[in-house]
């Protein structure tokens, strides 16, 4: 397992944010009663109330609308945009080299910007995030856009079966980061990062891979979607403890990186990926300040599992809806396939 060296604090704020989740919701019981008992049982456990489902637009289209809401809400301009980052685990819609980080970029007329598009499991756009002070630091570049876009409605990649505990929904979220600079209070109010922590452990990494490599044959597209077979492969020759003991020491390595002096001051919320309510109950809420209480799984529980991007809808989220002061924090967590977790922690300024 290996974690992120510390640098100093971090220079980078996330000036505005914006997200596209469906008006659509499905209902978790009456979607579990379409399935096989077996499947039935192990859908309604994961606690979910409703899915976000789109029926229309693709990941791009999502991720469009995000991307011009964050940056009004920032007030950024798309011709001030360094970089542009789009982060997905599931198809585009398009052929295998099309780039949507690009197609964003012309569509937001983001000129200058450039395009990257990240395949690093849920934690992508953290994990962009946490690479960010870097990116922003070099002469020149001062602000950065990452959007995170999936859509799981009518593909081979059954939203409610093909994950453990887990049932995904469709959406965007995007966040406009500025290099921040020390000036007076800003006119608007902005999350500044005071700082991030990540951790890898590559030995998970086999948890979504095939025991062998495999031709491309059409059989093989429905077996790249079943994520419950590959996991199930693995836990049998490693044991159900190792993702738990992995996740348990990650997230309170972050606790302890991020929070070094307790609940002094405490994050008023700790956004959490949005998994199933027991695997947050068994992994997460344990290690940090207030568990399920200072989490956002009301808002979780709504909309499901959004691949990278339920970290910063859960931030939009809670922009439009809750009040903070200055100087408020709020921690965000992430995790996602190879294996990867991210904390970050911000305050408001």
């Amino acid at each position: 397992m290996t974690t992120t060296p510390p640098r100093p604090p971090s220079g980078i704020s996330i000036a505005g944010t914006g997200s596209y989740l469906p008006e659509r919701r499905l209902d978790l019981t009456a979607e579990a009663a379409r399935h096989p008992a077996s499947d039935a049982e192990r859908i309604r456990a994961t606690g979910y109330r409703t899915i976000a489902a789109e029926d229309t637009l693709y990941p791009g289209d999502m991720a469009l609308i995000a991307a011009e809401r964050a940056l009004a809400a920032a007030g950024t301009e798309p011709k001030d945009i360094d970089l542009i980052a789009v982060t997905a685990i599931h198809r585009h819609g398009h052929q295998r080299l099309w780039s949507p980080a690009s197609w964003l970029q012309s569509r937001l007329g983001a000129t200058r910007a450039l395009p990257f598009t990240v395949a690093q499991g849920c934690n992508a756009q953290l994990l962009v995030l946490d690479l960010a002070a870097d990116l922003l630091s070099t002469e020149g570049r001062r602000t950065a856009l990452i959007v995170a876009t999936d859509r799981f409605a009518a593909s081979g990649f059954d939203r409610f079966t093909a994950d453990y505990g887990i049932v995904y929904g469709d959406g965007a979220a995007a966040a406009v980061l500025t290099a921040t600079t020390p000036t007076p209070a800003p006119a608007t109010p902005t999350w500044h990062v005071l700082d991030t922590h990540s951790v890898s452990d590559p030995e998970l990494e086999g948890l979504h891979r095939l025991d062998e490599p495999a031709p491309e044959t059409r059989a093989l597209f429905g077996a790249e979607h079943d994520v419950r077979a590959a996991k199930k492969r693995y836990l049998a020759a490693h044991g159900t403890d190792s993702l738990r003991e992995a996740t348990r020491t990650a997230v309170r390595e972050i606790r302890e990186a991020l929070l070094p002096h307790g609940t002094d001051p405490a994050p008023r919320r700790v956004v959490y990926p949005n998994l199933g309510l027991p695997l947050l109950q068994e992994n997460y809420f344990p290690e940090f300040p207030g568990g399920a209480d200072t989490s956002l799984w009301d808002f979780g529980a709504t909309v499901g599992h959004l691949g990278s991007g339920d970290q910063i809808a859960g931030l939009d989220h809670l922009e439009r809806h809750h009040t903070f002061d200055t100087g408020d924090r709020v921690l965000l967590l992430g995790a996602g396939a190879g294996f990867t977790w991210t904390g970050v922690l911000l305050e408001r300024r």
